[in-house]
């Protein structure tokens, strides 16, 4: 595999960025509650084989990354980039025979058709340039190779989702509220973006999910402290966030006190052109 090293930094994109701390509420929280059902039907959709060589983009602390390395074998290889330094430092402590590299999807370190199959899990909405970024990872794809990406539906089709962004604008104000997770939910406008982006064919398929955690405690500490806005709270405005969500988020829980609601997202594949 050969890297293209360039003396300037490759990028700037602050978007979606997280705490060191941040990135470890992810991993314990975030993770087994919303993200770890999806890493093997992304690695079963990418059709990912032995000996493959595949591109993590946005790998964050290296879940699916760290998935698709037992799919490859010996002979393949995984590497995984993102943004986030504080993602990175754990995804690194999990493999040293994945190469983790920090740049942004929009300007990839890697020459053309270098990759059997991109991969990008949940983090496509988050770019600052959506459509250049699906571009560049067309053109590190070889020819008939797969790019496969999940993004989240709708935020109606997610009512958890909803009803959380709900309580935090009610609360916080619409500056804390954050859209951005289930900005390409509409299918007309993901359609739309892979067109531009020169991916025509591209098949958009709607899978159903659950979200799941072990108490509403949990799901609110996760919310407010595992991603971008990790420091918005303080531990007065966090307590109260808590007691209004124990009132209004009862229908989320189950007679044992654990969180479920269903979810719902959007998994795209396309295929190079020979």
């Amino acid at each position: 595999m050969a890297l293209i090293t360039k003396g300037e930094k490759v990028g700037d994109n602050q978007k979606g960025q997280v705490s060191e701390a941040a990135a470890r509420v992810y991993e314990e929280h975030y993770l087994p509650a919303l993200f770890e059902e999806w890493t093997p039907v992304v690695t079963e959709a990418a059709q990912i084989q032995d000996s493959h060589t595949v591109l993590d983009v946005a790998c964050g602390t290296g879940v699916l990354a760290t998935a698709i390395l037992e799919r490859v074998g010996s002979n393949g290889s995984v590497f995984g980039i993102d943004v986030n330094e504080g993602m990175l430092n754990i995804a690194r402590s999990k493999s040293s025979r994945i190469v983790w590299k920090e740049s942004p999807a929009e300007l990839l370190p890697f020459e053309d058709s270098s990759f059997d199959r991109v991969v990008c899990q949940f983090g496509l909405m988050f770019f600052q340039n959506q459509e250049k970024s699906l571009r560049e990872m067309m053109r590190v794809l070889r020819p008939d190779g797969l790019l496969v990406f999940i993004v989240w539906d709708r935020l109606e089709e997610i009512p958890g989702f909803a009803a959380r962004i709900d309580l935090w604008r009610k609360m916080f104000g619409e500056e804390t509220v954050d859209e951005a997770p289930c900005s390409l939910g509409d299918k007309d406008v993901l359609a739309d973006l892979l067109r531009a982006s020169g991916i025509p064919g591209a098949k958009i398929k709607t899978r159903k999910g659950t979200a799941r955690y072990p108490s509403i405690h949990d799901w609110m500490y996760t919310a407010a402290k595992g991603w971008t806005q990790d420091d918005v709270l303080d531990d007065k405005q966090f307590e109260r966030l808590l007691r209004e969500a124990r009132r209004a988020f009862s229908r989320f829980e189950t007679p044992e006190g654990t969180v479920s609601f269903p979810t719902s997202t959007h998994i795209v594949t396309a295929r190079k052109k020979v």
